[in-house]
């Protein structure tokens, strides 16, 4: 952290904000899941389940034409496919068949490329940790964790293709927590990373590590998600996901003190990383006492606001979600649209903030009306002003 804490300037009053209703603009009779937006604002990464399969789609999608271009399929939901600006491509990592013995099938996940043509797509990588994809800020180097090398990441230059191992070793840093030798000895979490916007640091967050590496000075420190009370958590809180304000000032966590699923909980949790100031924060009221979810975040182009999906009831086995704008500095919140039907239980795959601050994109399904089940799934736009 900074040696002499800057501190924050204050946002528009959450007051200020202005938000549409919500446009349908897309419709799918399989779940949809929403990546992120493309640099140029227009154009969205998505996936789409291929009704009856274990496949899924991934597709550009722009929001002012409605055309829908169709990258690559693959097998499973193995994280977020990741767009590279430089090449025009997108990755994203697939499942293959590795091993049948009479009605068992096990699986490998690999590693792949599309320039656009799903037909003509590229391997590059034959092991990969899913989820573990991380794109450096100049979109030209690919890190991402093997299976067989599950504490030391890999780095992919996209262009040449060329592959390294990284110079950091996690095994070196992990470690066993005093009082949680129970819950650590049988389980060994894999890693996420996260850049820095500007390339200075990377988050690598597990179930039970958050690492911060100074990637000039290959230094590594331990962050804190909250504190542990024994008597009320299963394990300290742990991050689901991790974004970055697009200053690099905030870390935004979705956080769970919970050690397996069904998740108690999850919360949204705020680091500043000048002062390393702390929030954790529970959008809406508890469903039950201490029960509550955030299921996505996404922050404003100006990194003082940001805004989190919650749910805050469960009415015939529907999640009820409300969308919330958020002040980071100050931990303030503010219901901003009416209730809406959730688009699902995936953490990260709902909501998205356009990078001119204009345009949110949120998943808006609708249900069938007595039972607990999506009859068609769509992507709604909220302008925002």
């Amino acid at each position: 952290f900074a040696a002499r804490p800057i501190p924050a300037e204050p946002g528009p009053p959450l007051e200020a904000y202005h938000l549409s209703e919500p446009k349908v603009v897309l419709t799918h009779t399989g779940a949809i899941g929403i990546a992120g937006w493309l640099p140029d604002g227009q154009q969205l990464l998505i996936s789409r389940d291929i009704p009856g399969t274990d496949r899924q789609s991934i597709d550009i999608f722009d929001v002012g034409t409605g055309e829908l271009l169709t990258y690559a399929e693959r097998v499973g939901n193995s994280g977020k496919p990741i767009w590279l600006p430089a090449l025009r491509a997108v990755v994203y990592v697939t499942l293959v068949e590795e091993e049948r013995r009479e009605e068992r099938i096990s699986y490998r996940a690999e590693l792949w490329m599309s320039n656009g043509d799903p037909q003509q797509v590229e391997r590059l990588a034959p092991e990969v940790l899913g989820g573990s994809l991380a794109v450096a800020p100049a979109g030209k180097q690919l890190w991402y964790f093997s299976r067989s090398e599950p504490d030391r990441p890999r780095q992919l230059n996209v262009e040449t293709r060329a592959l390294q191992p990284a110079s950091l070793d996690l095994a070196s840093f992990r470690y066993l927590k005093p009082g949680l030798e129970w819950a650590m000895r049988d389980r060994s979490p894999g890693f996420r990373m996260i850049w820095r916007p500007d390339g200075s640091q990377m988050v690598l967050y597990s179930q039970f590590w958050t690492f911060l590496l100074d990637t000039r000075t290959h230094q590594v420190c331990e962050l804190e998600l909250g504190e542990y009370i024994a008597e009320r958590m299963d394990i300290p809180p742990w991050a689901l996901a991790a974004q970055w304000s697009p200053n690099g000032r905030y870390l935004a966590f979705i956080t769970t003190d919970s050690l397996s699923v069904p998740f108690r909980r999850t919360e949204l949790t705020i680091l500043d990383m000048n002062t390393g100031e702390r929030r954790t924060l529970s959008p809406g009221p508890d469903i039950e006492p201490g029960q509550h979810y955030v299921w996505d975040v996404a922050w404003a182009a100006n990194s003082q606001q940001l805004v989190a999906l919650a749910q805050t009831e469960t009415i015939l086995g529907r999640p009820i979600q409300k969308l919330y704008l958020i002040d980071a500095n100050i931990g303030d919140s503010l219901q901003v649209m009416p209730d809406l039907f959730g688009g699902g239980t995936s953490e990260g795959w709902q909501l998205a903030w356009s990078p001119d601050g204009q345009t949110l994109a949120i998943k808006c399904p609708t249900w069938i009306e007595t039972e607990p089940t999506v009859s068609e799934d769509r992507v709604c736009l909220i302008s925002v002003t």
